[in-house]
């Protein structure tokens, strides 16, 4: 097939790359959309618009794109993301694939630059750009910045886009498209099947532009991550047949706290304290034993009371001294448990009590994600996103390096200590992470760690008033 290697024209018609939108109620912003598909440099493109059962002027504005040799508009009722995404994939002529948001646009080379790094890599499967975030009316808030992948990132544990990557059809087809459970979160259940088989590579050059407002799917962060979750957990259980490491959860209970005396068993929410953790895995299957290590009898009698199924080991004076390293208590209770019945567990989750506001699912994706991406560790943090500084020897001076780029490379992310977990190998006395380190994200309001009586306050308030904290089952 004869091809310009500059504008993509192919002599005999067929496109080499399909773009799809799925446009639902975003009439005002799909002319731009549409426009920066039909002014791409690269030439050898079709365009699928569906129309998910918009009941804005959507189809008012697709009405001026019928008959275009190569725009196709389909109207359809409203089937959701994913079941659109299956529908475009079907449709699809083109050798490579790539969705477009209908609020979103591209940048006039986006199509050329992606198609040609496939094109001179058969070993890339998708290929994804850096971006601009821009407002509702198009204007630029800050350029987003992707880690170069086999330069500045080996795990690949922060997924594309799920919009504006191009990928070849046949691996989509072989990875048997889009799983039509997930409504939103495509690309992240696409990111971690596609890398049991594919390669991935990107560019660093921005090449689209995601528009922000009040519609936005990503505003709905409570929603996003519950849906990974729910997607670790789904590829887990039908890809690894649901294996995990054998994990021991350890929940320390010391009776000398900061903020008040005997601190596990006062009253928080109607409940001990110790209770919304141990409670929460209770719930789950996924942890092989759960033992509370404390220096208090009391917490002892509440834990063979409340919660039989578990164990309660009272720890030596030594290990019961403020400030004391976890390292040297995980070893000796390891060796405690395997000197009375030889239990000997793969895997460490620290689970602290005063990180009340963790639930079920937090705990499960930590074990997901150690076991997808084969981790020694992994931690739970939140996002820092105020600009940082540290103060060194002429006052302070700026963690990220310029105050306008958004780049993923200087991202900060505080440890919540909601959950530590840790192949048991990597246990001493000085350190128990691995150098393989993943993460799992928690929402601001999840990552209140009790260190004061205000934050004692604080998450006591969100127990009982924040309606999306409120226990719910997953």
């Amino acid at each position: 097939m004869d091809r310009d290697p500059l504008t993509g024209k192919v002599e005999n018609g067929i496109p080499k790359v399909t773009v799809y939108i799925t446009a639902f109620n975003y009439g005002r912003y799909l002319k731009q959309a549409v426009d920066s598909v039909l002014r791409q440099k690269f030439d050898a493109w079709e365009l699928l618009v569906i129309n998910d059962g918009s009941t804005d002027n959507t189809r008012d504005v697709l009405s001026g794109y019928e008959g275009l040799e190569r725009v196709r508009i389909v109207h359809q009722e409203n089937k959701g993301l994913t079941v659109s995404n299956n529908i475009a994939l079907r449709l699809a002529n083109g050798s490579y694939v790539m969705r477009l948001d209908g609020d979103d646009f591209l940048d006039e080379n986006a199509l050329l630059v992606l198609s040609n790094i496939l094109d001179t890599n058969e070993d890339v499967g998708l290929v994804y750009p850096d971006y601009y975030l821009v407002d509702e009316q198009g204007e630029i808030l800050e350029l987003v910045r992707r880690k170069k992948i086999g330069e500045e990132v080996e795990l690949l544990d922060l997924p594309a886009h799920g919009a504006c990557t191009m990928i070849r059809k046949e691996c989509l087809l072989a990875l048997g498209g889009y799983d039509e459970q997930f409504r939103c979160q495509d690309g992240y259940d696409l990111w971690i099947r596609f890398l049991e088989r594919y390669s991935p590579y990107n560019v660093n050059v921005p090449l689209f532009y995601y528009r922000q407002h009040e519609e936005s799917l990503t505003r709905n962060d409570e929603r996003i991550l519950r849906t990974r979750r729910r997607i670790k957990r789904n590829f887990v259980e039908k890809k690894l047949n649901g294996a995990v490491p054998k994990i021991l959860a350890v929940v320390p209970a010391i009776r000398r706290s900061n903020v008040f005396r005997e601190i596990a068993l006062r009253d928080i929410a109607g409940r001990p304290l110790i209770w919304h953790t141990l409670s929460e895995a209770e719930r789950t299957d996924m942890l092989d034993r759960v033992v509370v290590t404390t220096d208090d009898e009391k917490v002892v009698e509440y834990v063979s009371s409340h919660f039989p199924a578990f164990g309660a080991v009272l720890r030596p004076p030594e290990f019961s001294r403020p400030h004391t390293r976890m390292g040297p208590v995980l070893l000796h209770l390891l060796e405690l448990l395997a000197s009375w019945d030889g239990y000997r567990p793969d895997a460490v989750m620290l689970l602290y009590i005063n990180a009340p506001l963790r639930r079920k699912g937090h705990i499960e994706k930590a074990i997901d994600t150690l076991t997808i991406f084969d981790l020694d560790s992994v931690v739970s943090v939140s996002e820092e996103l105020a600009y940082c500084y540290q103060h060194k020897r002429h006052g302070l001076v700026p963690l990220q390096k310029k105050r306008e780029l958004r780049l993923e490379r200087d991202a900060l992310y505080k440890e919540n200590g909601a959950v530590i977990l840790t192949r048991t190998e990597n246990i001493g006395a000085d350190e128990i992470l691995g150098p393989r380190l993943g993460h799992i994200t928690m929402l601001p309001e999840e990552s209140i760690r009790i260190i004061s009586r205000f934050t004692f306050w604080e998450a006591e308030k969100i127990l009982q008033e924040w309606r999306p904290l409120k226990r719910k089952a997953g």
